[in-house]
Order: structure tokens, then sequence, then C-alpha cells
């Protein structure tokens, strides 16, 4: 990752006049997703985005960042830092359902030298402020995402998504009333061609049981087979149920990982 550097020269009491409180971060903050009701970021040039938690796939981004932040390492440096506003590159803004907001901004690093401070966004770190208390944190994924990485999400679930989620829902409809849960996260995981016949497919589908979502136990999964062809229409082959996936595991069916 190609390091940024922004200089910001201030003199002491002339114009941007600086505090430095050097302190090593004690607390580590702990987020849960379903307390966020979205999060916004505003950049220096006006422009801004935002990320609904009612949005069910911008849910998932809002769970990205909220793992990043709770995964993050507390770090040493300047936590109270006024500098000229127009240094600041990015903020994100956090609000909570209970109406507390929590904002992130880039850090910086700063040295002196004859009555003259120069400082320099510091790489893969950020300052998380909430309740008035600030603590510096490491994360190079936040620190990225903060600066560049949001303004690459797509606009709604990405044609893929949308595609395999029109599939898995008429082929759903194929399945017993036992299983009217798994309408979780559907993935279409495998299509393969019958005899190379481009109109006959063997088709792997699977998807997590909803009832577990927000919930304290972990998520099941089912897997499907089928086949779908033009004299028969779908048919229903196999079906298994997974249970107790990781954590791990139902990230990547929700595509919260790769």
């Amino acid at each position: 990752m190609r390091k940024l550097v922004i200089p910001v020269m201030v003199i002491f009491g002339l114009f941007f006049p600086m505090q430095l409180l050097l302190v090593k971060a004690s607390i580590q903050p702990q987020l849960e997703k379903e307390d966020v009701s979205f999060i916004q970021v505003n950049r220096l040039n006006g422009e801004t985005r935002l990320f609904k938690e009612n949005d069910g796939y911008e849910e998932v981004i809002i769970g990205k960042v909220v793992n990043w932040i709770n995964t993050s390492s507390p770090s040493e440096g300047a936590i109270e830092l006024e500098l000229n506003k127009t240094s600041i590159i990015s903020i994100l803004k956090i609000k909570m359902k209970n109406g507390d907001v929590a904002v992130i901004e880039p850090a910086y690093n700063c040295v002196s030298l004859n009555q003259l401070k120069t400082c320099t966004i510091a790489d893969g770190e950020v300052i998380y402020t909430s309740n008035n208390k600030k603590v510096r944190l490491k994360s190079v994924e936040l620190y990225d995402w903060l600066l560049v990485g949001w303004k690459y999400e797509s606009v709604g679930a990405p044609k893929e998504e949308l595609l395999e989620e029109t599939l898995y829902t008429r082929y759903f409809s194929y399945l017993d009333e036992t299983y009217s849960d798994f309408i979780m996260c559907p993935k279409i995981d495998k299509v393969e061609r019958i005899d190379g016949d481009t109109r006959r497919h063997i088709v792997h589908a699977s998807a997590l049981n909803y009832s577990a979502h927000h919930g304290d136990t972990p998520f099941d999964r089912i897997h499907i087979t089928l086949t779908d062809t033009p004299e028969n229409g779908v048919k229903i082959n196999k079906v298994t149920i997974q249970k107790g996936i990781s954590e791990k595991e139902s990230a990547i069916q929700c595509r919260r990982e790769s």
C-alpha cells in the first residue's frame, strides 16, 4: 500500500494552534452491528455516501466496518490534534439506534523543529471518538476504506448477486415447507451443464436459516442439489442441512468475507 503523506505546517500561536496528548489507548471499542442505524462518509471535497442498516446490501457493508473497528489494535500517539480543518480528508460518522454518534477520522503524526510543526497522516491509523472519549486505533483495512475504499462499494447489490437471489427464489418454491426458514444469504454455488447441453443443468444452491439472524445461536446452512431441464422442469435431487456452521463460514456465505 502506498503511503499517503499530507504535510501540515503549523507555527505556534500564529495560525493553527495545536494541542497534543500522547496516551496509550486503553479502551478498545466494541460495537454491535445490530445497534447501528447508518454510517456516513464525508470528504473534504464535498463527496458523501450513506450506508443504511435497513438496506440488505448496505447492512453487510456496515457489518464489515464494525468488524474492522472491533478487531483493530490500540495505538500510541496523538489523539487530541487541532489541525487546519482543510487537512481532514475523510470523516466517518456512525449513527447508533439509541441516538449516539461515533466519529472516525485519520490520525496524524507530528514533529517539531524550530517552533515549526510538520504533521503527516499516520499510515493505517485512525482516531475513534464516542461520548467525548477518543482512542487511537490501528487498522489498515479501516484506514484504507475511510480514505478511498467506500467510493468503490457497489450501489446496491451486484448483478451477479441479484441473479443468484432470483434463481434461488425460483428453486426455493419447489422445496418442502419444512425448509421455509432457509432464505438468508442465498447463493448458487455451482451450475453444471448436463452432457454439454446449454438448456439442461445441475444446480447446487445454499442458504442460511433466517431464525438465527440476530440470535445467539450459530446459523444452519441448507445445501440443495437439483436438475433443471425443459422437459422435466425443476427436480430436487438432494437436500442436506449443515448444523451450526462457524461465524467465518456464515460471513463468507453472506459475502462479508472473501
